[in-house]
Formats: structure tokens, C-alpha cells, sequence
């Protein structure tokens, strides 16, 4: 996969604590942005961040999103500048308020699927919303590892975001006809190959 898109990921946490007000807790706007990823690679083929998915006891989520988040020391500066201008982060509030209405790195498509999971989701609460990606099959791959505490952080295989949900309220999301889902996947693979040859 493509590196991270840091502008699109921040302008997408942005998005997300501009639908509650500007504020918003911090893991509620990645479990969010997590499931709006995951309905754009069903859908078009392709994450909306290219962000690197991971499993951990919370759930899943992208792990740029979650540095930008945190702050993370290890963020290039410009990366670290970009997100300072545009999303404040209060670590001890446990929220992210959106600084500017910058929109510019959002496709119409990433916006369809954003406000598609809040209009379903948005009024769950951040641990509904991390106790629904424990129901997703690429988080119960890794389940058994996770729970024993054998790993805490567990890069997925991008294939498991295809497979179907057994939860009511997630199929609401995800019960793409199979044609569709059949292209999106044949798309995503032709990406991940293309970058093989090219790297």
C-alpha cells in the first residue's frame, strides 16, 4: 500500500469533530474514520487515507491516525506542523477540536462514506463504537493474540476488510452486492501490484 496520506488523515479527523460541534472524543473520531475506510475499500477499491490498518485490544484503527493523534514524537516535522495548524488535541480531555474547514484533500466519494457511517453510527459513544469493530472479521483474526497479550499492536491482512459481518448494524454498512465487492477487490489488488512493480 501507498504511505499514509497525513493531510487526508487529518483533514478526515477534522471532517469528524466538525459533525459533533469541533470537538469530539479522540477515539470515537478513529473508530469512525476507521469504519469510514473501510466502506470506501469496499466500495471504490481503496482506503480513503491509506493508512496502515492494526488490530489492538481496542479495536481497529489506523495507526498514522492514531500518532497524529497522540502527538507521536516520531512524526516528521512537517507532518507535525501540518496537524498543529489545523486540529488541536487535548491528551488529558481525551478529545481533538477541528481548527479550520480545510476540506481540500477529501474526494466526494470520502465524504460520501464519512457522513454515511455517522448518519448510522455517530450517535454511539467511543466504547460502542470499539465494542462494534470487535465484531469485524479482520479484529477476530487476531483475537486469541491480542486477548493472551501475546502482541498489543497487529498489522492486518487487507483481504479480511472484504470479508462479510454477522452484525445487524455493521451489515447496514457493509452488504455491498457481490459484483461490487468483486471489482473493489480486483481494483485494490491491481494497486498493491502496481506498487510492487514500481517500488
Amino acid at each position: 500500500m501507498t504511505r499514509p496520506d497525513y493531510k487526508k488523515i487529518t483533514q478526515v479527523l477534522n471532517y469528524i469533530a466538525g459533525k459533533e460541534g469541533g470537538k469530539i472524543n479522540y477515539m470515537k473520531a478513529l473508530k469512525l474514520a476507521y469504519l469510514a475506510d473501510r466502506l470506501h475499500l469496499r466500495k471504490y477499491g481503496r482506503l480513503i487515507t491509506e493508512d496502515k490498518m492494526v488490530a489492538m485490544q481496542k479495536g481497529t484503527l489506523g495507526s498514522q491516525a492514531l500518532d497524529i493523534i497522540g502527538k507521536n514524537v516520531s512524526l516528521p516535522h512537517n507532518v507535525y506542523q501540518y496537524v498543529e495548524n489545523r486540529l488541536k488535541r487535548d491528551l488529558d480531555r481525551f478529545t481533538i477540536e477541528a481548527r479550520d474547514r480545510d476540506r481540500t484533500s477529501l474526494s466526494e466519494t470520502d465524504i460520501e462514506c464519512l457522513d454515511k457511517v455517522y448518519s448510522l453510527l455517530g450517535d454511539k459513544g467511543e466504547f460502542d463504537l470499539a465494542e462494534l469493530t470487535h465484531k469485524l472479521p479482520e479484529w477476530k483474526r487476531y483475537e486469541y493474540i491480542i486477548e493472551k497479550k501475546e502482541k498489543s499492536v497487529v498489522a492486518m491482512q487487507m483481504f479480511d476488510l472484504f470479508e462479510p459481518t454477522e452484525n445487524p448494524e455493521l451489515n447496514q454498512l457493509y452488504s455491498q452486492p457481490d459484483e461490487e465487492l468483486y471489482l473493489s477487490r480486483n481494483l485494490f489488488r491491481e494497486s498493491l501490484e502496481q506498487e510492487k512493480y514500481l517500488s
